[in-house]
């Protein structure tokens, strides 16, 4: 004798308000595991926690794809990211998020051209430092000189007091054949108390590249050894030669810096 199990509307409905409940409690669950795991640095660990997130139903695919490309960005998985990224604008094409974290991962893959066209539309929406800044170092990789430094001031102008920042400003402004603003830029960077060797050798860097190779000899550089000045002064004379302010740009590393 067949037997048959009827459900009322609302008992059914129940029932699936239930499921959906158990599968936001599993994601959110994941999603805190894997938030928790990143802010201690293991991001590995943590996208491996973001895709298993992922696989619940019904999650917020977008939100989830992000985190993970954040995540595998910070593991050095550039390509990963890309295809995590990718996948959010599968669902969310203008999302800025995605965008930003597509382009940041291609510029360290090395597509220049295709992290300045996503991180363009994508640094006005997001507005940050890093934003800009990551654009800025596509846009000097490309050769864009101007347009570096603008994108640049901009980091600058939302966080004023950020030596690094002001650092990659400055470093731009030089590429772009603007030594004097450069220089000046430097020399108040390096007057603080804050100013740590690396800002000392963007100093050195950009003294030379403006010409004034004097002053990068006689400057005074606490902690330094002449023999490190002269090996800093040697290899920014050989940027300085190179033809291209791209070509340029990437003997400096800018993009590797962000």
């Amino acid at each position: 004798m067949r037997c048959c199990v009827r459900l009322s509307i609302p008992m059914l409905c129940s029932l699936l308000a239930a499921c959906a409940s158990t599968q936001s409690a599993e994601e959110s669950r994941l999603l805190k595991l894997a938030d928790d795991i990143a802010a201690h640095g293991d991001y590995a660990t943590a996208a491996s926690m973001y895709e298993r997130a992922a696989e619940v139903p019904g999650g917020d695919g977008v939100d989830i794809h992000v985190r993970l490309g954040d995540a595998k960005l910070a593991a050095g998985d550039f390509q990963g990211a890309v295809d995590s990224y990718r996948a959010a604008l599968k669902q969310d094409i203008n999302n800025a998020d995605a965008l930003f974290g597509l382009g940041s991962a291609q510029l360290r893959l090395g597509k220049v051209e295709s992290a300045e066209r996503n991180l363009r539309h994508a640094a006005p929406k997001i507005d940050t430092p890093a934003a800009w800044s990551r654009l800025g170092a596509a846009q000097a990789l490309l050769g864009q000189g101007d347009a570096s430094v603008t994108d640049f001031s901009r980091a600058v102008e939302l966080a004023p007091d950020d030596p690094d920042l002001q650092t990659n400003l400055a470093v731009a402004q030089a590429l772009a054949g603007r030594g004097n603003d450069a220089v000046a830029l430097m020399r108040d960077v390096t007057a603080s108390p804050l100013a740590e060797e690396r800002h000392f050798r963007s100093l050195i860097l950009v003294l030379v590249m403006a010409g004034e190779d004097a002053q990068a000899q006689s400057i005074r550089i606490p902690d330094m050894p002449v023999s490190r000045r002269q090996s800093l002064i040697e290899r920014a004379q050989q940027i300085r030669d190179i033809s291209t302010p791209s070509e340029q740009a990437r003997a400096i590393g800018l993009a590797m810096n962000q």
